[in-house]
């Protein structure tokens, strides 16, 4: 069963459309979410568009449905502990995905559209460890995967640390590495570690609030607390205000 949160976005999916090809993508949606109790159709900026979703997980099919008719399109998830903003470029004939450091709630703002049930964005905390490369291979991996991004890798004992988890997990998908991506919202103490394996799974582990998004986990490296974690990632506490 969908769990539906009416008039509080979960996910999105966003570009440079007509709102009547959102419409026929909207049709892609399980039917719980067809119409205004499950999803909303919203106009912005200069010819921008977005499908608001308010319940169930963020779609990569019907993204790269729109992807046929548009490029870029957006994917946009709210998870209150991980929030991304997911940029797909098709180019010939193989799709790109990009992850923006900006929070899906600031992006849909700044094309003109206020998503419900998140009219600012939340201050979350990030910083991602990359494990088991070089400053060298950060730097240029990040060239390719993230081109034009502003990120400041740290050499660490385990790899490199990147002071935007985001971008540490696309890098970590390009080289194949595993990487603990930390979130923490400095208004409430929410703390969310996600280990994202090299062969691209992804788990959590939270003490307040887990994610429903992504396999549960009961510890990261036998530690529970935020300030366990961090000690046995070697991961200095005052980077996301601890």
């Amino acid at each position: 069963m969908i769990r539906i949160f009416r008039e509080d976005t979960q996910w999105a999916i966003a570009g440079n459309v007509e709102t009547a090809v959102i419409e026929d993508l909207a049709r892609g949606l399980p039917r719980e979410l067809q119409g205004s109790s499950g999803s909303k159709i919203v106009s912005g900026n200069e010819g921008f568009a977005a499908l608001l979703v308010f319940g169930d997980l963020p779609s990569e099919r019907l993204a790269n449905q729109l992807l046929m008719s548009a490029t870029p399109v957006y994917l946009l998830d709210f998870d209150d502990d991980a929030p991304v903003t997911l940029r797909l470029d098709r180019k010939k004939m193989r799709a790109t995905e990009t992850r923006l450091d900006v929070h899906p709630a600031g992006f849909l703002k700044q094309k003109g559209i206020i998503a419900p049930g998140h009219a600012a964005p939340i201050p979350v905390k990030n910083i991602g460890l990359v494990e088991g490369i070089t400053m060298a291979e950060a730097e240029a991996g990040a060239r390719e995967v993230i081109p034009g991004g502003e990120f400041e890798f740290h050499p660490h004992p385990r790899g490199v640390l990147v002071d935007d988890a985001p971008a540490a997990g696309s890098l970590a998908r390009q080289l194949g590495k595993r990487a603990y991506l930390i979130f923490r919202n400095p208004e409430d103490g929410d703390f969310l570690c996600m280990v994202q394996e090299a062969d691209q799974s992804v788990s959590s582990y939270s003490p307040q609030k887990p994610s429903p998004n992504f396999r549960p986990l009961d510890n990261v490296l036998g530690e529970t607390t935020p300030a366990g974690i961090l000690r046995a990632l070697e991961i200095p506490g005052e980077l996301i205000g601890l």
